[in-house]
């Protein structure tokens, strides 16, 4: 491999030596990396970053201390052609010499977390402009979700996707194997992500999507209890005083350490210090007021980067509906990359069903909707609803979607089900909180049955244990006697 950098790029990767000029690609001698080549980033026709590429090995350096947007991004200002958005500079140089004028590249490719979104959100309007925009992503399984998350950002717009030949993993690679005409022909076949109504296809030519991910609390026993899978959603209930929402942001906390993701909470009816204490009590083992100030430090650094809380407004006409959810959950989803959003409860959105229909069929369409916004937006949704009031017979059951008010398709709807429930042992003085999992879509994928198992709930750091009752403890010291 020659270490002429143009000549790396003319010969080695078949770009166009005028092209590169254009663009301001140049040679250089890197301090680390040696003869390199430097892929200059332009705002308003002004040089302000560079990233710099080994051509004797794939090893990468930017300039320090510079936050870079979308490569290419000057061609986003003007024209009325389609936009293509490709992992890397030298595929937005490939798609460029294929005669595609309004190329742009994300500054560092695409990773599994989607953390590069920001760049893209930074250009939604630009975008949206376009009369449609092709994501021109790598071929694995990484690059499976971009097209997605590109869709996610600008839902409603036409997004398509390129399905590149066997063996070819972008768009240079086609260019150095087939030449112009098969990058472009490509990318005049590009297939829309969400076509209105829906597609058809075989199990080979599916579009792309991310992998199957189910976000767990990495600790037993809850792993074979609860299992939030990415796209779903599940709902929560339980008798009223049984600490549905406690447990809930329990769990919400370690699916969060556990999986490191960013998680999405909604508590109508929690003030938000009472979160912020809860999570305070689960991270340092300490109320919030009886953090020092290192403490605090680090718990806020955590919790800022695990959580969002949505604050509820009352200003004038603000109606807090199904269609204010809609927009919170892509707020959440979209731009803060949370994985997992907690709606809790359910009762204390505003309803509203058209003229004539009943609060059943009302019911059924907007958890309809929450189901698809979860797939739409790639979040789980986590609603936690209140039953409506049981017959106790003597003593109160833990409810299931049934119970919930209004319709079984609390039942139905939901790939998870799970409820809250004191109980009591009256002789033996006890008392512990019982969680059952009524409903489990998918058994091989989560790895359980519907189950229950009982909690001891510690109120100092707001945490669950299994319950090891002294009932039991008693049974057992008389067996082993015996």
């Amino acid at each position: 491999m020659t270490n002429d950098p143009i000549e790396y790029l003319t010969k080695v990767r078949k770009l166009d030596a005028e092209l590169l000029l254009e663009m301001g690609i140049k040679a250089v001698d890197h301090p680390q990396l040696g003869p390199a080549v430097a892929l200059t980033y332009k705002r308003d026709g002004k040089a302000y970053a560079a990233k710099f590429r080994a051509t004797d090995r794939k090893d990468w350096r930017s300039t320090a201390e510079v936050s870079r947007g979308l490569f290419n991004e000057d061609c986003l200002r003007g024209g009325d052609c389609p936009v293509v958005i490709t992992e890397g500079e030298i595929d937005a140089l490939s798609v460029i010499q294929a005669g595609y004028s309004r190329v742009v590249s994300l500054p560092d490719g695409w990773t599994e977390e989607g953390g590069k979104r920001q760049v893209l959100i930074d250009a939604e309007a630009a975008l949206r402009a376009a009369p449609h925009v092709i994501v021109a992503g790598d071929a694995d399984e990484v690059g499976a979700g971009l097209p997605k998350v590109v869709a996610n950002i600008l839902a409603g717009h036409d997004v398509r996707f390129v399905t590149w030949p066997e063996g070819c993993k972008d768009a240079n690679d086609v260019l150095v194997k087939f030449g112009e005409g098969e990058v472009a022909r490509r990318l005049t076949e590009a297939k829309r992500i969400d076509p209105p109504g829906g597609i058809i296809t075989g199990i080979s030519d599916m579009p792309p999507m991310p992998a199957r991910r189910v976000l767990r609390m990495g600790m037993s026993p809850y792993d074979n209890l609860l299992a939030f899978e990415v796209g779903t959603m599940s709902v929560g209930t339980g008798t009223p005083g049984a600490g549905k929402s406690t447990f809930t942001t329990f769990a919400a906390y370690h699916v969060a350490q556990h999986e490191q993701i960013r998680i999405g909470i909604m508590g109508f009816e929690t003030h938000p210090h009472r979160t912020r204490d809860h999570l305070a009590r689960l991270y340092a083992g300490k109320a919030w007021d009886d953090l020092g100030d290192q403490e605090r430090c680090e718990f806020t650094a955590f919790a800022d980067a695990h959580f969002r809380i949505v604050h509820r407004t009352f200003d004038g006409d603000d109606k807090h509906n199904l269609g204010w959810l809609r927009s919170m959950i892509y707020t959440l989803a979209v731009r803060d990359e949370c994985k997992l959003i907690v709606v809790d409860p359910w009762n204390e959105l505003e309803h509203l069903p058209e003229p004539g229909e009943s609060m059943t069929s009302y019911i059924n369409f907007a958890l309809q909707q929450i189901r698809q916004w979860a797939q739409q937006f790639d979040t789980h949704i986590c609603v936690i609803a209140h039953p409506r009031k049981m017959g106790t017979d003597g003593k109160p059951r833990s409810p299931t979607g049934y119970d919930i008010a209004d319709s079984a398709a609390f039942f139905n709807k939901p790939a998870l089900g799970f409820s809250v429930h004191k109980e009591e042992d009256e002789d033996a003085g006890e008392s512990w909180v019982r969680v059952t999992t009524w409903k489990v879509r998918e058994t091989q994928l989560y790895g359980f049955e519907p189950g229950n198992v009982r909690l001891n709930f510690h109120r100092h750091d707001m945490s669950y244990t299994r319950f090891e009752g002294q009932r039991q403890y008693i049974r057992s010291k008389s067996a082993a006697g015996a």
